[in-house]
């Protein structure tokens, strides 16, 4: 056979056996694709393994007991538990602050800030200031911490009206949701206070953030040695400390208020921060065993990552992280019909919430309330807003702990 149909008779060979492999290939692809949509279709809705029951925190009747026989120390260990595990060591940085407008809007003064408070990046806030503040008569003011509810592109806009008319439509819808069509920060300013907000990072104008890339975000906190909770947690303190620092805010008179993701956020600020004199929380309150069933607000993931705080939850539950706050005055204001909180243990939480602040004494315990309303959803309606702007005008008094037994 000459070279040239020897030449041939290889290629078309190889032709052949190419031929016959992309087939084959072919078909298998075709078979794992099938196979893989078949498994992908039969997939439960959320990975459960019997180890993460193992592993959920049991606080024995022994512990409590040992927990309630100083209550001072209990706390003084469990805040800085609570401050370690934001993984940020101390000192903070220094903040800087500049104000860049300030404008008219009748009753008061809205003032654009932007702020530097933990890294070089500048973020930008509303200050609210009611026009019979100033030095010589300083007001009482509140902090608003916004929630989540999957909406990235609003962050303080959810509080307070954005001057940018094209997110005005979304925000007057967010309001009319959640709000009933009123706008909080807005009204406490025209009731007196001096009233700061700001976007949590992926949020407004630091986002927005697509739902599925929080673990992302999440995870390249947790890569550099940090933790987007902590992050979160420690920007609300530098904003604590901010609106100390302005001349026409009374002081000892800093509320924190938030609603859902808020509210959680209000709790721990208010145990760390010696500028919070009071908070309230609506729309978030619970115990940790009934937010980590499969279908329980912590076990999705995604959104939970601003809320777990590495190791904390092995060692304290909700109401407790909760009660670190004592002595200062917490108002709770949650629906009976909240699908993300479920009732009993809003119930049961409390019940433990209370104990310690009763540890703590009887002025402090009598600061702390919850009003639920068993008809209500996941929302801040007026009638609630008027309820807390009745409770957040009483709150002159600071109360303190019990001494120490020696």
């Amino acid at each position: 056979m000459s070279s040239s149909r020897c030449q041939c008779a290889l290629y078309c060979s190889v032709c052949l056996a190419g031929t016959i492999m992309r087939s084959w290939r072919f078909g298998l692809i075709c078979v794992l694709g099938f196979a893989t949509g078949s498994i992908a279709a039969e997939q439960p809705a959320s990975f459960w393994p019997v180890e993460l029951e193992a592993l959920t925190p049991q606080t024995s009747e022994k512990q409590l007991q040992r927990q309630k026989t100083d209550f001072h120390q209990w706390q003084q260990q469990n805040r800085q538990r609570l401050r370690q595990s934001y993984l940020w060591p101390e000192p903070l940085p220094q903040i800087t602050a500049q104000r860049l407008s300030r404008s008219d809007e009748g009753a008061y003064w809205r003032e654009h800030w932007q702020l530097q408070l933990l890294t070089p990046v500048w973020q930008q806030v509303w200050l609210l200031i009611p026009k019979t503040a100033n030095p010589a008569q300083p007001k009482p003011a509140v902090l608003l911490l916004h929630d989540h509810g999957a909406e990235f592109r609003l962050g303080k806009d959810k509080w307070i009206r954005p001057l940018d008319q094209t997110k005005l439509p979304l925000a007057q819808q967010w309001a009319d949701q959640y709000f009933s069509g009123n706008f909080v920060g807005e009204q406490l300013a025209e009731q007196g206070f001096v009233v700061l907000a700001a976007d949590t990072l992926g949020f407004g104008e630091r986002g927005p953030v697509a739902y599925a890339q929080q673990q992302q975000l999440a995870a390249n906190f947790l890569a550099r040695g940090r933790s987007l909770a902590g992050f979160t947690a420690l920007e609300d303190l530098q904003l604590a400390a901010f609106l100390a620092a302005q001349p026409v805010v009374k002081t000892g008179q800093i509320s924190a208020l938030g609603f859902s993701m808020g509210a959680y956020r209000v709790w721990q600020l208010a145990a760390l921060s010696e500028h919070i004199s009071a908070g309230v929380g609506i729309g978030w309150f619970n115990q940790f065993a009934n937010l980590t069933t499969p279908a329980g607000n912590f076990s999705k993931g995604q959104s939970s990552f601003y809320l777990l705080h590495p190791g904390l939850l092995a060692q304290l539950d909700l109401p407790d992280i909760a009660a670190l706050a004592a002595p200062k005055p917490l108002l709770l204001v949650m629906g009976g019909k909240d699908p993300l909180m479920p009732a009993s243990g809003v119930q049961q939480g409390f019940q433990k919430l209370q104990q310690w602040y009763q540890q703590c004494s009887a002025t402090a315990s009598a600061g702390l309330q919850l009003k639920f309303w068993p008809e209500k959803g996941h929302i801040f309606d007026a009638q609630m807003q008027q309820q807390v702007l009745h409770w957040l005008q009483l709150q002159s008094v600071t109360a303190t702990c019990d001494p120490p037994l020696r």
